[in-house]
């Protein structure tokens, strides 16, 4: 049916693989200021996306129905969303100059991942401390079991930006909880009104409100 790949957008934890630089794909990762659309014309898009996944069983078109339902997700969630991108930014420059700066790569070439790799062996008790951010996040570096470093930001009590080697994830802060919610609702309410009035058999609809992680495919 391609729902339950849309499903994946589980409302406490959503894991995503990074983009094939290795930064977060903010195409699907909510933060601050990614849309300034109305209500009315997000509840129309959604209503046509879940209208459009209700009258197909095409996979090619099902898999772009998947992908720009996390899109359009994530800019309903930008109203009430932190400043990822921004944090993101400030966690690198945090480390670059915690490890001196690349004189052949300039900040935009490499990741956050990159630098904290450079970092080993500068930073003594990488793993130990912790980085605050001028946005008011907090940046720690756990080290993962494979050797290296990974990446949690957390802000408002929320680790809202996490790489832990298996790609960029975001957990949900409660208005985002809510906002998901209600995005979710006008989605499906909208898919089972289609399927009745076709008269066609609802397939089982995945508990999507789950809270935990999984991970979704690369992009």
């Amino acid at each position: 049916m391609g729902i339950s790949h849309i499903s994946k957008a589980n409302i406490g934890a959503q894991l995503i693989t990074s983009t094939n630089s290795g930064e977060p794909d903010w195409s699907i990762i909510p933060t601050a200021g990614k849309s300034s659309k109305s209500q009315n014309e997000f509840v129309n898009e959604i209503k046509e996306l879940a209208r459009k996944a209700a009258s197909t069983t095409n996979k090619a078109e099902l898999d772009y129905i998947s992908r720009r339902n996390l899109q359009l997700h994530a800019e309903y969630l930008s109203d009430v969303a932190p400043n990822r991108k921004m944090l993101y930014q400030q966690a690198k420059n945090t480390i670059k100059n915690q490890s001196g700066n690349s004189k052949c790569r300039g900040i935009g070439e490499l990741t956050l991942l990159d630098f904290l790799e450079e970092a080993e062996g500068k930073i003594s008790n990488l793993a130990d401390r912790k980085f605050v951010l001028a946005g008011g996040g907090t940046l720690v570096c756990p080290m993962l079991t494979g050797g290296g470093y990974g990446a949690e930001i957390f802000y408002g009590g929320t680790m809202v930006l996490s790489n832990t080697g298996y790609g960029w994830g975001y957990g949900a802060t409660p208005a985002e909880q809510e906002k998901s919610k209600e995005f979710y609702e006008i989605y499906f309410n909208e898919y089972r009104s289609v399927k009745n009035s076709e008269g066609a058999e609802l397939a089982e609809l995945p508990d999507y409100l789950e809270d935990k992680p999984i991970f979704d495919e690369r992009a």
